[in-house]
């Protein structure tokens, strides 16, 4: 398990010269571009919302437009419900982003993964429309799931935080778990493509903990830094599959996996 860490990490290093050798630093530019997107529907939405609730609360309590307090008491509702739906959203956007993240990239990091075995292994995989389409269903299938799992056993952590004793391990027990379902999802690119199935590349994951875990430990991190975890998730998740891809076929090589 050690030896598979030390690789999962190490893989992240390299991961960062492989793309850069390779010219594959172009797809950086798609978690800008999705950050972008984004960050501009949170800005629209947010008014969007703000300002319905605000015309509904002043019909609600009959103030008239124009009349003596509409401007005022219209002032005050937009900002109060303006900064709750804005901690609202942060607070949502935090705990599912990654999960999130994943999931509307997951085209752009099966096919990176498959670019980086190509070059990596020299393995052909022709295109099949049908079959990359099916790949990349997977790829936000297994995201999704692991989201949805990681959120309930994140809550029963937080619920047995309660308990004087597990308070002290509940980061370090929260920060596992994001982890290793993190790496998951980037580790299930290269078991997709060997065409295992969801049962058998769960047993493949659990068999191979240390080389998971390392593997989503960056981006779990990454997702945790507080107000720009969300911002830096998509660039991190580039450099993820490529590190979980490098990582796969490294322990591979050195009969590590189980």
């Amino acid at each position: 398990m050690l030896k598979q860490i030390q690789i999962g990490f190490s893989a992240y290093r390299k991961a960062s010269k492989f793309i850069l050798k390779n010219k594959l630093s172009w797809f950086y530019l798609i978690p800008l571009f999705l950050n972008v997107l984004l960050f501009s529907a949170t800005i629209y939405g947010t008014d969007f919302i703000t300002e319905g609730i605000t015309n509904w609360c002043l019909e609600y309590f009959g103030l008239e437009k124009g009349g003596e307090y509409y401007e005022t008491v219209g002032v005050i509702i937009w900002w109060l419900f303006y900064v709750v739906i804005k901690l609202v959203s942060w607070i949502i956007f935090h705990f599912v982003s990654g999960g999130l993240i994943l999931i509307i990239l997951s085209p752009v990091l099966a096919y990176l993964s498959e670019r980086t075995e190509k070059i990596l292994k020299g393995n052909e995989y022709p295109f099949n429309l049908n079959l990359f389409i099916k790949d990349v269903a997977r790829g936000a299938i297994i995201a999704a799931r692991n989201t949805i799992l990681q959120l309930i056993i994140m809550a029963l952590i937080i619920l047995l935080a309660f308990i004087p004793l597990v308070q002290v391990v509940t980061p370090f027990l929260l920060f596992i778990v994001a982890a290793y379902y993190y790496g998951f999802s980037f580790m299930d690119y290269t078991c997709e493509r060997r065409r295992l199935t969801l049962k058998e590349s769960v047993r493949f994951m659990r068999n191979n903990k240390g080389l998971t875990l390392a593997n989503g430990s960056i981006f779990a991190g990454a997702i945790m830094i507080p107000w720009v975890g969300g911002l830096l998730a998509g660039f991190v998740a580039i450099n993820s599959v490529v590190a979980a891809t490098i990582s796969v076929h490294e322990a591979e090589d050195k009969n590590l996996l189980k």
